[in-house]
């Protein structure tokens, strides 16, 4: 064996010598798994059922309170409109009528809306949800005819 080999092999083995003796061997590490009982199943599953429970309660809320202060909005908006239909004449006073009985159903119906709302469950209000929305945009498209047309 060359001089080099002999010292090279000298310098490792001298290392593993070391590292052993610092205690620097590792030990196989035992991993124990815990098995999910019918409990543990139960108990994550009662905490999902209520934090979804607590996010639609929570979404139905915002929606409310959104389409109320809208409506309410509408109802400034209307109020302002009728001021300006006070002064109108003859067929245009007509029309205007018709605009606003118009519009005054639809209102009605998203009120109604908003009220099924507020009595709806946390579950059962994202069936309601899209009845007052249309119900809302309905009411909203026939107040922006009304005023485009006076």
């Amino acid at each position: 064996m060359c001089r080099s080999c002999v010292c090279r092999s000298w310098w490792l083995l001298s290392a593993v010598v070391l590292l052993n003796a610092s205690g620097c061997s590792k030990t196989p590490v035992e991993h124990s798994v815990r098995k999910v009982t019918t409990d543990d199943v139960r108990r994550d599953t009662d905490k999902a059922v209520d934090t979804a429970t607590a996010a639609a309660v929570q979404a139905k809320d915002d929606f409310e309170l959104r389409f109320k202060t809208s409506l309410a909005e509408m109802e400034v908006e209307i109020a302002k409109l009728r001021e300006k239909g006070a002064a109108l004449k003859d067929d245009a006073s007509l029309r205007w009528n018709e605009k606003m009985a118009e519009l005054q159903a639809k209102r009605e119906l998203a009120r109604e809306k908003l009220d099924e709302l507020r009595t709806s469950t946390g579950e059962a209000w994202s069936h309601l949800e899209k009845g007052a929305q249309a119900a809302w945009d309905d009411a909203r498209h026939a107040f922006e005819q009304a005023a485009k047309e006076f």
